[in-house]
């Protein structure tokens, strides 16, 4: 059966939605599948991705939000290409990895040839939208489609509540790539001492600096307990627009000489900086009135495939990632008494920060891999 993703958001660029559609169509026998992607600027590095895949991947100008008119341009050409893998390959199913506005091609190509179609809803990218006038064209996409795809249990409930009819959705939470993380990347004696880590204790978080992510709690938290644990090195991997905030409140905690900026980092300084840690930590929260909030969390597997026991909020999609007093603690996000009782906690206590961390990565290698995703996705048909 030929199935044609559609994804605004694809390798070589990197992000969330980019992991998430990579590891899902690889799962998919190469010959019945294409990739319709948008051009990115960097065409050099675009072609050598294209070249080292086993499917086919076609750019096209499918997505622009420069101005209205090259909107309505670019959905054009997404639909004649449509229209034309119709033709030549016989499409059965069209995957919407990213709904909108790409998705609105999705009934059109069912009214007119009888192709199903399946978007995929990450949170933020529908619930970002609730209050848009463009949201009533969103509901048209997902309640003519043969089925939605969830990439949680949370995004599946925000969807019913918007309208959806339960049986029409299916979960298909991120999975793992095991192969990116194994790598052989050499020493992690480099990293320690490149950020003062020989005889720390290392917590980690490792994220975009936005608000969402906690890292301004966790700062706050760390301030309670860091006379009790005076080794303690925070390192904060990723940057972004919350990142002067962050820097203004470790001065203002006096945490100067404990939490280190990594600014983002290569894979091969990220492996080495989970190898070195002891602890991961994101207490993501929702903020309701920018309707932001976390759809899943695949940090969280990373760093349980590391062995690594995890403090997350308890929030959004992140229950599904994390098992709650198994692979680490699900905690109030905004609580920061609760979070520097757990940070001491797994701290402290070596022995349940070992078994925590030993549960999660029996947890990811079992049920959260990407060829576990795969076996969901091939479940639709």
């Amino acid at each position: 059966m030929n199935k044609v993703f559609v994804a605004i958001d694809f390798p070589p660029e990197k992000g969330g939605i980019h992991d998430y559609a990579f590891g899902l169509i690889s799962q998919i026998p190469a010959e019945e599948t294409i990739v319709l992607t948008n051009k990115i600027n960097n065409a050099v590095e675009s072609e050598q991705f294209d070249q080292k895949s086993d499917f086919q991947i076609i750019r096209k100008r499918i997505f622009s939000d420069s101005n209205k008119r090259m909107m309505i341009f670019s959905q054009l050409i997404l639909l004649m290409q449509l229209i034309l893998l119709k033709w030549r390959k016989n499409t059965k199913e069209i995957h919407f990895v990213n709904i909108f506005p790409v998705g609105l091609a999705g009934p059109l190509m069912k009214f007119l040839f009888r192709v199903k179609y399946f978007p995929y809803v990450h949170g933020l990218d529908v619930m970002g939208m609730v209050n848009s006038r463009l949201f009533p064209l969103l509901l048209f996409i997902l309640k003519r489609a043969d089925k939605v795809i969830a990439n949680s249990q949370y995004t599946k409930s925000k969807l019913v509540e918007l309208g959806i009819a339960e049986s029409q959705i299916v979960i298909i939470p991120p999975g793992l790539n095991v192969n990116k993380l194994s790598a052989d990347t050499g020493s992690e004696e480099d990293i320690r001492a490149k950020y003062d880590l020989h005889g720390k204790k290392v917590m980690i978080t490792v994220s975009r600096l936005v608000e969402r992510k906690g890292h301004d709690v966790t700062l706050k938290a760390v301030s309670h307990i860091v006379k009790r644990i005076p080794n303690l090195k925070y390192v904060i991997c990723g940057d972004g627009p919350y990142k002067e905030e962050l820097e203004r409140l470790v001065i203002q905690y006096g945490l100067d000489s404990v939490v280190v900026f990594t600014g983002r980092t290569t894979d091969h300084e990220l492996h080495q900086l989970y190898e070195c840690s002891d602890l991961f930590i994101m207490p993501s929260r929702d903020i309701k009135e920018k309707g932001d909030v976390e759809g899943f969390g695949i940090v969280f597997l990373e760093a349980n495939y590391y062995r690594l026991p995890v403090i997350a909020g308890n929030s959004g999609g992140i229950p599904d990632a994390v098992k709650d007093n198994i692979t680490g603690y699900l905690v109030d996000p905004v609580n920061d008494e609760e979070i520097a009782m757990r940070i001491e906690q797994l701290i402290t206590d070596e022995g349940l920060a070992r078994t925590m961390g030993d549960n999660g990565y029996d947890w990811v290698t079992n049920h959260c891999l990407w060829s576990h995703r795969g076996q969901l996705l091939k479940q639709l048909a």
